[in-house]
This record gives structure tokens, C-alpha cells and sequence, in this order.
């Protein structure tokens, strides 16, 4: 039997039949009704029903259910999963061009979606949500029987990439910010506020990205070798980097702690929180907290040549690592 419930602007129905319970989440609830009682006949007939999908249908399987079909099966799986899944509920719940069946998305249409996506976020999302509809796209035309010749994505051009940041992170501004959040730099910090201060210092010593900082715990750091072990970074990978003698004094005046407990006790969430106000009241909303990767690594560069630097900041693009490399023109004219 069916039960069929309204959760917001989704219709969720559940099926149980023969000890089997199978769910789905449905826009109308036409589309909910249509697949229980094909959820049901299929058990009923012995035949195999993947939880919460129906079988496809390529004439009916909608653009919709397969960015949601995606989301549930793939996104999970991935580091990032969950910016991912929302990211795909929006695309699949607020724009029409994915309403239609997922064989009939084609170029043209795909344009007209993203030009007016271009008019609510910037170029970068746009491109990023390309990518991750491509994928869509490209798994279902692989796996999923989907009646899909081909990928619409690769016959739009991408919106051109606005210039890449180059701001960095003056000393005065740093200590501004370690200033507004209650942190003297010489203390041990007690409050969320002084431990993003110091998270924010330990970005700026050592190009970690923010997650990577903020996932570190004490048995992490091997200060006798002096480096940090990042077990999972943003690319998948694991890596070794250098700790300086700041980033180590830094560490020693934090701890040590217990070998599990986590240096910087600060959610992500709360830390974007923290610094965006503390960066408002100081007017310096020109300083992301991603820029000391930029500062770390501009500092970094002339000691080192551009692989050893890579391995520090585990890029695998040394293209992209020129983003992260901006360094001062008087600088290098003293270098001539």
C-alpha cells in the first residue's frame, strides 16, 4: 500500500509490499502515484525496483529526475557531496528547462538556462554548475539506459572566467582582524572568535585551505619533523606540509592537546560566520579568508621551485597554481 505524504513543494511515497519498503521523492503528486503503482507490480511480479527510482522510462524520464536520481546515488560518494546534493535539488526544483524529458535537453535550451543563471550568480558558479551538470549528463548516458546520444553541455560555450583574484593579506590587515576577534597573538585563545584569529594566522604561515585547518587534530602535527599531515584534502588526496617555525610556535602556544581532539575548535559554518563580521566591522570586506592561501604562497615561492611548491599546496595544475602566486613587482625588480 502507498502513503503518499507533502513535504514542502515535494510529494515523498512510500510502498510496502511482500516485507519490501520502497521510497521516492516525487514534484507532483500525479508523478508519485504513477510510480507506487508501478513500484508496486514490479514486486508483486518478482521483478527488481531500485529504491526510491522508478524504471526508466527515457520518454518520461524528466531532466529533473535525473539530476535528483544523481544526487541520491552519486553525490553521497563524493568529498563535497553535500554542496553537491543541494546544488542539484535547486537546478532540478526552480528552473524549467530540467522539467523537460532529460533526451530532449539540448544545446539551445541548455544556452538559455545559462544566460539566465548569468543574471543571478557570477560567471564561476555558473561554470561550476556546468561541470557538475555535464557529469549528470554523462552518468546517465553511460549507465543509465536514459535515452541520452549526447551531452548538451559540450555544445554551449562556458561563460569566460572573470579575472582570477590577486588580493593579499597585509600584515596591518591580518592584525587588524586578530584585533576585532579579541586575540592578542600571544595568548592561548579561549573564545571561537580568538581561535578563528589564529586559524586565519595559521593559513597565512602555511597555505592550508580552510578545511584542511579546521579537520586538523593534535595527532596530525609531528613536531620533532616539523610538518602537519593532511589526511584528506580538497582533490582527495593526502600530503605532508612544512611547518615553519612561526606555524610551529603558533601550534606550541595553542597545545599540544590530546592526540585526537582538533587544534582549531571551530565549525566551518561558524567560522565563515565570525570572520565575514569581523571583517564588515573593520571595512576590510575586500579580504577573503581563502587570500592567506594566496599570501602563504607568494611568500613561500621564491624559496622554492614550482614542484616542491605544488607539493606544499597540493596542487596538481601547476596552471593553477599561478592564481595562488602574486608577487610584488618592486620585489622582483630588487631580484633583477
Amino acid at each position: 500500500m502507498a502513503n503518499i505524504q507533502k513535504r514542502g513543494k515535494v510529494y515523498r511515497v512510500q510502498v510496502r509490499r511482500s516485507g519490501k519498503k520502497l521510497s521516492a521523492t516525487f514534484d507532483t503528486k500525479r508523478e508519485a502515484l504513477d510510480w507506487a503503482t508501478r513500484a508496486e507490480a514490479d514486486i508483486l511480479s518478482g521483478r527488481s525496483v531500485q529504491p526510491g527510482r522508478p524504471p526508466i522510462d527515457s520518454a518520461e524520464f524528466t531532466g529533473a529526475e535525473m539530476l535528483l536520481r544523481y544526487s541520491d546515488e552519486v553525490s553521497p560518494l563524493k568529498r563535497g557531496g553535500r554542496w553537491e546534493q543541494l546544488r542539484l535539488k535547486k537546478l532540478a526544483r526552480e528552473y524549467d528547462v530540467f522539467q523537460l524529458p532529460a533526451a530532449q535537453i539540448n544545446g539551445p535550451s541548455l544556452a538559455r538556462w545559462r544566460d539566465l543563471r548569468l543574471k543571478e550568480v557570477s560567471a564561476s558558479t555558473v561554470n561550476r554548475e556546468l561541470c557538475l551538470i555535464s557529469a549528470v549528463f554523462s552518468k546517465a548516458m553511460r549507465e543509465w539506459e536514459a535515452g541520452i546520444s549526447a551531452n548538451p553541455v559540450a555544445a554551449i560555450e562556458k561563460p569566460r572566467k572573470p579575472r582570477a583574484r590577486t588580493q593579499r593579506v597585509s600584515e596591518a590587515d591580518r592584525i587588524t582582524l586578530e584585533t576585532q576577534l579579541g586575540w592578542d597573538g600571544a595568548s592561548k585563545p579561549v573564545t571561537l572568535e580568538q581561535y578563528a584569529a589564529a586559524a586565519f594566522r595559521f593559513a597565512t604561515l602555511t597555505a592550508m585551505r580552510r578545511g584542511e585547518i579546521l579537520s586538523l587534530v593534535w595527532g596530525d602535527i609531528y613536531f620533532e619533523r616539523q610538518y602537519a599531515h593532511v589526511d584528506l584534502t580538497k582533490n582527495g588526496d593526502e600530503r605532508d606540509v612544512p611547518l615553519s617555525n612561526q606555524a610551529i610556535e603558533l601550534l606550541n602556544l595553542l597545545g599540544p592537546g590530546k592526540r585526537g581532539e582538533r587544534i582549531f575548535p571551530v565549525q566551518p559554518g561558524t567560522m565563515d560566520v565570525i570572520f565575514r563580521k569581523a571583517r564588515n566591522a573593520t571595512n576590510l570586506t575586500h579580504v577573503h579568508f581563502h587570500d592567506s592561501r594566496r599570501e602563504a604562497t607568494t611568500n613561500m615561492a621564491p624559496k622554492f621551485n614550482i614542484l616542491e611548491l605544488s607539493a606544499i599546496t597540493g596542487h596538481k595544475d601547476l596552471q593553477m597554481l599561478k592564481v595562488y602566486y602574486n608577487p610584488d613587482p618592486t620585489d622582483l625588480a630588487k631580484r633583477l
